[in-house]
C-alpha cells in the first residue's frame, strides 16, 4: 500500500508542479531538457524536463484517456515502445509544432485539444444533437466597479473587518476526496495569519505541506520532498489568500475586466498579478461578493496548463465565512477538500509551520 501511495504522490507532484514555471534568470544554470533527463525521447527533446508532467496530462485530458492508451505500462517503463498510439502521438506532436511554427510564430496556439475535444480520435463530422447551448456572456454594465469596491464587498461578505480581526488562528478538520469520487483521506489544516500547514493522512503515508510566511516546504513521512518553484508558488498562494480580503497585498496589480457566469451566477472577473508578475484570474460572485474561483495558467510546448480552485458552500464560523468545499483541478485530475470542523483561535506556536523533515 505504501508503494502505491508513493506512486500516487509522485504522479501528483508531476501534475501539481505544472502550474507556475520559475522564470530563469541570466545567471542561472542551463535548464535541463526532457531529452537529457528521460529515456527514448524522440520529439520533445528540447522541452524543459519540468514540463513533462504537464504535457502528459494535457494530452490525456485532451483525448480523455489514461497513460495506458499510449504507454505499455501505467506504473513504470514509460520509455518502452510497442504501442502504436505512442508512434501516432509523436507524429501528431510534430504536426502541432509545425502548425504553430508556420502559422503562429511558434506560439502554442494549436494544441491536442484543438482537434480532439475530449475524444481519442478527432471527429470530422458535425454533432447534430449537441448539448444545450451555453448562454452568452452577460452584457458589460455601463459602469464597472473598481477593484477597491469589489474587495470591499468581499471583506463585508466574509464577515467584516471587526469579525476578521477577532480570529487569529484556526485548526480545521477536513476530508480529501480523491478523483475517483469515493476515496477519502483525513486532512488537518492549521492556519495563522498567512501561515498554513495541511496534513493529509493516507493509511501508511503522511503528506504535509506548509508555508511559514516566508518559506514553503513539503514532507512525506517526515522525509523532505524537493519542491519546484511552481509547486511552492501554489502552496504559498493558498496560504496568502486564506480568508484574506486584503488581496492587494498579494496582487499589487488588479483590474476588473468583465462579467461572466459560473454555475448560472454572474461573477466579476478580475485579473491579478503578483509583484514578480505571476498572473491569475479571480472570480467574485456579483451578488454575494464572495471569491468563488481562482485560475492560474502557464504556457507549455503544447498549450496552456491551467490550475483552477473553486471555493464553494461558504459557512459561518465565528462570524467569518469560509468555503467548506474547495475543489482543486488541473488537466486530467481533480480533488476536493471538505471542511468538517473549525476550531477558532487555538494556541498554535509558530514552530508548527516550520518543517522538521529530513
Amino acid at each position: 500500500m505504501k508503494t502505491k501511495i508513493k506512486i500516487i504522490a509522485v504522479a501528483f507532484f508531476l501534475v501539481f508542479g505544472a502550474v507556475f514555471l520559475g522564470i530563469k534568470g541570466k545567471t542561472q544554470t542551463k535548464v535541463e531538457t526532457a531529452g537529457e533527463k528521460f529515456k527514448n525521447i524522440k520529439v520533445l527533446n528540447d522541452m524543459p524536463a519540468d514540463q513533462m508532467g504537464q504535457v502528459m496530462n494535457l494530452m490525456a485530458a485532451s483525448l480523455n484517456v489514461n497513460c495506458k492508451f499510449c504507454h505499455v505500462s501505467n506504473d513504470a517503463d514509460f520509455e518502452k515502445d510497442g504501442n502504436e498510439h505512442k508512434d501516432i502521438a509523436r507524429e501528431m506532436i510534430k504536426m502541432t509544432f509545425e502548425l504553430n511554427k508556420n502559422h503562429f510564430e511558434n506560439r502554442p496556439e494549436i494544441s491536442c485539444n484543438t482537434c480532439h475535444k475530449g475524444h481519442s480520435h478527432p471527429q470530422s463530422g458535425i454533432d447534430l444533437d449537441p448539448a444545450l447551448p451555453q448562454p452568452p456572456r452577460p452584457q458589460r454594465p455601463d459602469k464597472m466597479p473598481t477593484v477597491e469596491e469589489v474587495l470591499a464587498k468581499y471583506e463585508t461578505a466574509l464577515g467584516g473587518k471587526d469579525n476578521l480581526g477577532k480570529i487569529t488562528s484556526r485548526q480545521i478538520k477536513a476530508q480529501r476526496l480523491e478523483p475517483d469520487g469515493k476515496t477519502l483521506e483525513e486532512e488537518e489544516v492549521w492556519q495563522k495569519s498567512d501561515k498554513l500547514v495541511v496534513a493529509t493522512k493516507y493509511p501508511d503515508y503522511l503528506v504535509t505541506e506548509g508555508f511559514d510566511g516566508k518559506n514553503v516546504w513539503k514532507t512525506g513521512n517526515l522525509d523532505r520532498i524537493e519542491l519546484k518553484p511552481d509547486e511552492s508558488e501554489q502552496i504559498k498562494r493558498e496560504a496568502q489568500i486564506f480568508a484574506n480580503p486584503e488581496l492587494k497585498t498579494v496582487y499589487p496589480k488588479m483590474e476588473v475586466r468583465f462579467v461572466d457566469r459560473i454555475d448560472g451566477r454572474e461573477v466579476w472577473v478580475v485579473t491579478a498579478s503578483t509583484a514578480d508578475n505571476k498572473r491569475e484570474r479571480l472570480f467574485f460572485d456579483r451578488q454575494t461578493g464572495l471569491l468563488v474561483r481562482r485560475i492560474a495558467a502557464t504556457p507549455t510546448v503544447l498549450g496552456f496548463f491551467a490550475f483552477q480552485v473553486d471555493y464553494k458552500d461558504y459557512k459561518d464560523f465565528g462570524g467569518v465565512k469560509l468555503p467548506t468545499q474547495t475543489r482543486f483541478a488541473v488537466p486530467n485530475i481533480s480533488w476536493t477538500r471538505k471542511v468538517l470542523e473549525v476550531k477558532l483561535n487555538p494556541g498554535i506556536d509558530d514552530s508548527k509551520f516550520k518543517t522538521s523533515g529530513k
